[in-house]
C-alpha cells in the first residue's frame, strides 16, 4: 500500500467513530460487536473491551478477526467503508498502551472521564493484513484491495 492510499484510509478511519468485530467462538459460530475504535499512522485498530465479552475471551485462543468500518449514508453514491481481516491482540505494553489512551482521548474527549472505567478492561489492536475499500463515489461497489506485507 502506498503513502497515498495510506493516508486515504488512515483519514478515513479518523472520521468514523466505529467499527465491527467479528471473532470466533470455541464452536466456530461467528460472533460481531461494535466497539468505539482509534487508529495509528499504521492503521492499526485499537480498542477497549471486557475481558470477559465473548470477543475478549475469543481473541486469545484464535487472534484471527474481521472488521468493518463504514460511513453513515442513506444514498448509496456516498457509501464507503472497509472490509478488514488481520489479528488482534491484547495490549499489554505500558507505552503503546499510553500513546493508544491519548489518541482515544484526542478522538473521544468523554474518555478523560473513564480512567476508572477503563482501568478495568483491556485494550486491544487489530493488526490488518488484508484491507477491501469499497467506495460508491466512484461507481456502485468499486473496490480496491490491499494486501499488507509483513503483518
Amino acid at each position: 500500500m502506498d503513502q497515498e492510499w495510506l493516508s486515504k484510509i488512515a483519514g478515513f478511519f479518523a472520521q468514523c467513530v466505529s467499527m465491527t468485530v467479528a471473532t470466533t467462538s470455541t464452536h466456530g459460530a461467528p460472533r460481531a460487536a461494535d466497539v468505539y475504535f482509534v487508529s495509528d499512522e499504521d492503521l492499526h485498530l485499537y480498542f477497549y473491551s471486557d475481558p470477559g465479552s465473548r470477543h475478549g475471551r475469543n481473541i486469545p485462543r484464535d487472534p484471527r478477526v474481521a472488521v468493518t468500518i463504514r460511513s453513515e449514508s442513506m444514498d448509496w453514491r456516498e457509501v464507503k467503508g472497509v472490509q478488514i481481516e488481520g489479528e488482534a491482540a491484547r495490549v499489554d505494553d505500558p507505552a503503546e498502551r499510553q500513546r493508544a489512551w491519548r489518541l482515544m482521548c484526542v478522538k473521544f474527549p468523554f474518555y478523560e472521564s473513564f480512567t476508572d472505567v477503563v482501568a478495568h478492561l483491556d485494550m486491544y489492536r487489530v493488526t490488518p493484513q488484508w484491507i477491501r475499500w469499497i467506495d460508491n463515489s466512484q461507481s456502485f461497489g468499486h473496490k480496491e484491495e490491499f494486501t499488507l506485507e509483513g503483518r
